[in-house]
């Protein structure tokens, strides 16, 4: 799931104690209701073409693991690494009414694991790899594709998608979620360019699903959060010509944070949309700061920008690089793998880590960020992540996609890189929303959170309950967190 996210994330080394696809108690898993039948899973494994795995089965435990190692061990009752559409429509339809978690997952980079239920099936979206580059630019993408294999594809042909930097997360779950990245302001979020899709729903019907066709379901699939209504198999996206980019970090003095964000946030209040950029709060009691981002226009023309941030800290910066890439290399620099090949940074890892958010709704004030670094002099181990919006993003209007935080300065990501500090991650979410705002991002999920459907969907909350509900009367995809349990 996420994006603008865990490969930049260790790219600056903030995992400071040491993904998204779809959709226990708590972070375990949690089966929707006891199972009022038993799967033919020796039935449904003959009727598929690609392998049935089964606990004990070679494969099973790879297959299984979530990109959280914090997670622990999951137990699915089985995984359907499905070879293509009429693989998902054979699990819906040999799943459904049993009374059995079932989920789709692409990336596994499911912030809570919902998309690696416990006792549930797995619909392993991994093998739909095609990718298709048309004439006029639109990618066709399947639902197993990878951000960094999306960006190798598109560069080859002198395009981009804006989207995250983690390599190994799933352009699905990115997409259902919005799709927050490092060149958002410049050319909005990744569900601001999906086009079409095609989506099994709960019937097992495979559905066309654009413009004219399904468009109340297309309007969910863009920011409505993986895992609600259907199994998404394949997208289709527009895609921009590939941009120059420029890449740069500035350290500032730990005793000027709180200048820092404020001079942040009213900095890009007023850059121009070329210029996306984050905002780093470390956990200390002298609490650290960080400014990266990326420049779309020229490279020469950054350098005003990055004066005028610099005055308005009032301090010489400790450190600054600045680097100017194509798209393909400035999103390997991200993701922290420059020096790799795409093969490279396509390998799946893991990480263990807890993590939240909010979204902030305000340009920071002084008392704000005052506010905020007191917060972080009382954590170990724990950052904020200010990740700029507004721009491209903001000239959408919030009741036109699923993705209802068109207003917002930006999101604001709690991260430990300590497994055990979860209640922690949750206790700053919460005590962050009187002092940035209530919202919250829905491609970072947390299961401890209890004002989750109204902070992930604000006022298009009714509307997206009832496009899901019509395509999911039966509630075949439930989950902690389904939009149908709000």
């Amino acid at each position: 799931m996420n994006e603008f996210s865990m490969g930049r994330r260790r790219f600056l080394g903030l995992t400071a104690a040491a993904g998204a696809a779809a959709a226990s108690a708590a972070l375990l898993g949690e089966p929707v209701a006891a199972a009022t039948s038993t799967v033919d899973y020796a039935g449904l494994k003959r009727a598929l073409k690609g392998p049935l795995l089964r606990p004990g089965d070679a494969g099973y435990a790879v297959a299984a693991r979530p990109y959280n190692s914090a997670l622990g061990v999951r137990r699915p009752a089985a995984i359907a690494k499905v070879a293509g559409v009429d693989d998902v429509r054979t699990c819906v339809r040999r799943v459904r009414g049993h009374g059995v978690p079932l989920a789709a997952r692409a990336g596994g980079h499911s912030y809570a694991g919902f998309s690696t239920p416990n006792n549930g099936v797995v619909v392993d979206l991994s093998a739909l790899k095609g990718i298709t580059i048309r004439g006029d630019g639109t990618a066709v993408v399947g639902a197993g594709v990878r951000l960094i294999d999306l960006y190798s594809a598109l560069a080859a042909h002198g395009r981009a998608l804006p989207a995250g930097s983690c390599p190994t997360v799933g352009v699905a779950g990115s997409t259902l979620g919005g799709g927050i990245g490092v060149v958002a302001r410049t050319y909005g979020l990744t569900c601001d360019h999906l086009r079409a899709a095609t989506v099994v729903t709960a019937d097992g019907a495979v559905h066309t699903v654009d413009g004219n066709h399904d468009a109340d379901l297309l309007w969910a699939l863009r920011g409505g959060g993986g895992g609600n209504g259907g199994i998404v198999t394949s997208f289709t996206f527009g895609t921009v010509p590939a941009p120059t980019v420029t890449v740069f970090t500035l350290r500032f003095p730990a005793a000027r944070t709180s200048r820092v964000l404020r001079a942040w946030s009213q900095w890009m209040d007023a850059a121009p949309d070329q210029l996306t950029s984050l905002c780093a709060v470390t956990a200390a009691s002298t609490p650290a700061n960080r400014v990266t981002g990326a420049w779309t226009g020229s490279a020469s023309a950054l350098t005003r920008h990055l004066t005028a941030l610099i005055s308005a800290v009032g301090a010489s910066p400790t450190s600054r690089t600045v680097h100017t890439y194509n798209y393909l290399t400035a999103m390997k620099y991200f993701a922290g793998c420059l020096s790799k090949t795409v093969a490279v940074c396509h390998t799946p890892g893991q990480e263990a880590f807890r993590a939240a958010s909010r979204m902030l709704d305000r340009t920071v004030t002084a008392s704000i960020a005052d506010r905020v670094v007191a917060l972080m002099r009382k954590q170990k181990g724990m950052v904020l992540l200010f990740d700029s919006l507004r721009g491209q993003v903001g000239r959408i209007r919030a009741a036109d996609t699923a993705f209802v935080h068109r207003d917002a300065h930006a999101s604001v990501q709690v991260y430990s890189g300590n497994a055990a500090n979860g209640p922690a991650v949750l206790a700053v979410q919460q005590a962050l929303a009187p002092i940035v705002g209530h919202g919250s991002y829905v491609n970072y999920l947390n299961p401890g959170q209890k004002d989750w459907a109204s902070a992930y969907y604000g006022t298009n909350l009714p509307r997206l309950r009832q496009v899901i509900r019509k395509y999911d009367p039966a509630r075949v995809f439930d989950f902690q967190q389904s939009v149908l349990r709000a």
